[in-house]
This record gives structure tokens, sequence and C-alpha cells, in this order.
């Protein structure tokens, strides 16, 4: 309708509607724009006070000023601690910008049986397999050098980056440091930002080049820049420590972080076993190790009818259970440990072993035992589960929602307990009963 014909009144009232519809949309993008513009005030600052320690690790004032001045937060990650308020005096944190930033799980922490899609499983070792063939000459040096097979080191290729194919959606350091300004672990990022400069100030990449997971993971076998400064080859002889580009550096240095963390060339990462009838399975996780020979003793056997090695029945092993008896159940050597130390986490060291164990088998290679159906319980209902647990005694490792070995553990214990069938897994009638059993006790 034209304007002319509304009148003053009506065009009046029309404008008047027009401004009052969005309003709650405009005022709530204004407090957003207003927050995040004194945060980023704050960060700036907090980037220039970093200077005498990146100073002392040996950057120039150069490559500060090129790759800090002017960086910004970026809002978009994952785990962030938004300060609340801005600053002190400041606005507040705004409802829509604590709600977006709530945390996301990555896989590890998802029910076992997802971790281990059988398509993704076959492509991989398949793939690796050919990878292997393509850098044989390479690969055996790397073994030679460092006392890790070809395939476990092809097979972290595989599952880090898809062998390279993964995007790295980050600007390296600018998730860094956003991780070191209001991340769950400033003080690691702080450091790995700085380590981040030594990188650049040594020419190993350019800025371009630094791309990176959320977590500021980099390079064709995901480094932080701690790993890559403790960790990284020049094994192409370039001159440049290169996991970007060079294959070969990037291979070499993951055999050499895990030879330097541990690996013993002598052991395979874990055997798959049956447990006997009626077995504790409180009797998991690295703390309770004993020679393989004592567990053959007490009935754990390989699967399929295959003997244990006898040059290593007097090994240690540690019995792994990452669904409790509800899933296949592995005897793990300390190699098992040095993976986690790359991702601490039972079934990304399982997939890791298991992808290598393929690649190295030339064919395809099944678990034997079923990953059998599991409830799938909310991780703040865990971690509230993990909190009574503690109060009662349990010893359930880190309070974070997540059924680590020592959770598992203590599930088995209060199952015990309780006379309900033993799991070692949480399930909704233990942590139900657990929760009300809480809730009902008198305040002490």
């Amino acid at each position: 309708m034209p304007t002319r014909k509304l009148g003053k009144f009506g065009l009046a009232l029309m404008l008047a509607l027009t401004a009052l519809l969005p309003f709650e949309a405009q005022a709530a993008e204004d407090e957003v724009t207003l927050y995040k513009r004194e945060v980023e005030k704050r960060f700036a600052a907090w980037l220039e006070a970093l200077w005498s320690d990146v100073e002392a690790s040996g950057v120039s004032r150069k490559t500060f000023e090129a790759n800090l001045k002017g960086l910004k937060l970026n809002w978009s990650l994952p785990h962030l601690v938004l300060p609340d308020p801005a600053a002190p005096g400041g606005p507040a944190l705004p409802e829509a910008l604590a709600a977006a930033s709530k945390p996301r799980h990555q896989p590890e922490f998802d029910i076992p049986a997802n971790y281990f899609n059988k398509g993704t499983l076959d492509v991989l070792a398949a793939t690796g397999r050919g990878k292997v063939s393509q850098w044989t000459p390479q690969l055996q040096a790397i073994q030679k050098q460092y006392g890790v097979p070809a395939s476990v080191v092809v097979a972290i290729w595989g599952r880090e980056t898809g062998y390279g194919k993964a995007d790295m959606p980050f600007d390296a350091l600018s998730a860094i440091a956003t991780q070191g300004f209001m991340g769950r672990r400033p003080d690691v990022f702080r450091l790995e930002l700085i380590v981040a400069l030594k990188i650049l100030e040594e020419g190993h990449a350019t800025r371009a080049e630094m791309r990176s997971s959320w977590a500021g993971a980099m390079g064709y076998t995901q480094f932080l820049p701690s790993d890559f400064d403790k960790y990284a080859i020049d094994f192409d002889g370039d001159g440049r420590r290169d996991i970007w580009n060079s294959i070969p550096d990037a291979l070499a240095s993951t055999g050499n972080s895990l030879h330097s963390q541990g690996w013993d060339g002598r052991q395979t990462w874990a055997y798959e076993v049956t447990l006997p009838k009626g077995f504790d399975c409180t009797e998991q996780g690295p703390d309770k190790a004993r020679p393989i020979a004592e567990w053959v003793k007490l009935g754990v056997a390989r699967v399929k009818g295959r003997p244990f090695p006898e040059d290593k029945l007097g090994d240690p092993g540690f019995l792994v259970l990452p669904a409790g008896l509800k899933g296949p159940a592995f005897l793990a050597t300390n190699n098992f440990s040095v993976l986690k130390l790359y991702n601490n986490s039972d079934v990304y060291a399982i997939f890791v072993g298991h992808v290598a164990d393929m690649i190295g088998a030339n064919a395809p290679v099944a678990f034997a035992g079923t990953w059998q159906p599991v409830e799938r319980l909310p991780r703040d209902r865990i971690q509230r589960f993990q909190e009574v647990l503690v109060a009662k005694g349990h010893d359930v490792g880190k309070v974070d929602g997540l059924a680590g070995f020592k959770t598992r553990r203590s599930i088995g214990l209060e199952e015990q307990k309780l006379g309900l069938k033993l799991t070692c897994y949480p399930s909704q009638a233990l942590v139900g009963a657990v929760l009300k059993e809480a809730s009902a006790a008198p305040a002490q």
C-alpha cells in the first residue's frame, strides 16, 4: 500500500510497529555485541601480557606482532568457559551465548559400540594397507629406528585425519589462543600458544599452513604444538620438521612420539580374550596388572583358541573392558597405555590397535566378542552418579561424566553390594537406585 494513503497517523503507527516487532531480537543482538566487544578488549590485553614469556622462549617481537596483533577470539569453539561478567563491572554473559557454549561430546564418550563402525574400520584398514605399500621404504626405516610397527603408525594417521583428507577448519593460533583465554584448561593452552609462535619463528610452517582441529591439533597425525616441540622429526632431510606437508616427517614424528613415551617393540598392544563364567570384572585396570601367565591360571584365554606367545607369559598385562561384561574383553600391554597418551580414551586405543591388526593381517579382522546393547545415559547424570560413588568411598577416577576403568570398577563393586547382576557398566537401574538412595539419605 503506498505510504501517501496512510495519512500522518497511519504512517507513524506503521513506523512504530516496524521498530517494535524486532525489538527483542535487536536488544539480544546488541547485548551480545556489547559483551563480545568487552571480552575482546580483555583478550587483546591478555595477548600483550604474554610477551615476556614469548620473548624468553626465543620468539622475536616481529613474529609476535605479525601473528597476535589484531587476533580475534573464535567464539564458535566448543567447551568454552565464557567470562561472566565480561569484565569487572562490565556486561553480564548473555543467555544466548551461555546456551550456545554448552559442551559438545567427542565420540570417545559415546556408547563404546558406536565407535567401532565396521564400514569405517574396513575402509581405514584397506586404505592403510595401500599406504604401507606406497611408503614401504620410509616406514621400514621408521620401524627400525623407533621400534613401532608401520601398521600402528599408519593406523594413527588414518584415525586422526583419514590419511590427510579430514578438513582442518580452524586457524591454529586463534583456536589455541581462544582456549588459553577462555577454555577449560587455560594454563595448558597458554603454553601451547607460546610454542606455536616458536614453530613459526623457526620456520617449520607458515601461518597459513597451521590449520588445526578445534583443540589446536595439527598436521597429518594431529600434534599439539608441545608435541611437535618434543617429538617432531625432519625425516626427509629438507631442514624442516614438516608434519603438515611431508608424510615421512609426520609418520616419523608419530613413531618418535610413541617410542619416546615407552613403546615396547617386543609387544603387541593387546590380546582380545575370553573371560571364564562368573569372572569378577572389578579386576580390570592398569593398576591391577599381573603376569600374563597368572591371568591364564585364572581362566583368561585368547579368543579363537590361540595360545599366548610363550616368551610373553612373564610379561605384565591388564584387563580392559570398555563396555564392562557387555562387550569384548582385552588383555592389554603397556603399549596400550602408550596409545592412550596419544588420546586418553580406551576405545581410541582399541580402535587404533584393531585397525593396525587389520592392516598387518592384510585382511578384515572382526572382534570375537559381541557389543551387547547398553543404555545411553546423559553425561551430567553419570557425573552426579560418580559424585555419589565418591561419597560412598569409591575411587572413580576423574569425576567427569565418563565411564573410565575406575568408574566401571566402582560400578561392579556397587553392583555386588546391591546384589545386582555384575556388569561393570552404568545402567538406568543401577544409577537410578544409587541416586535415589543418596537423595533419601539425611543431610550430614
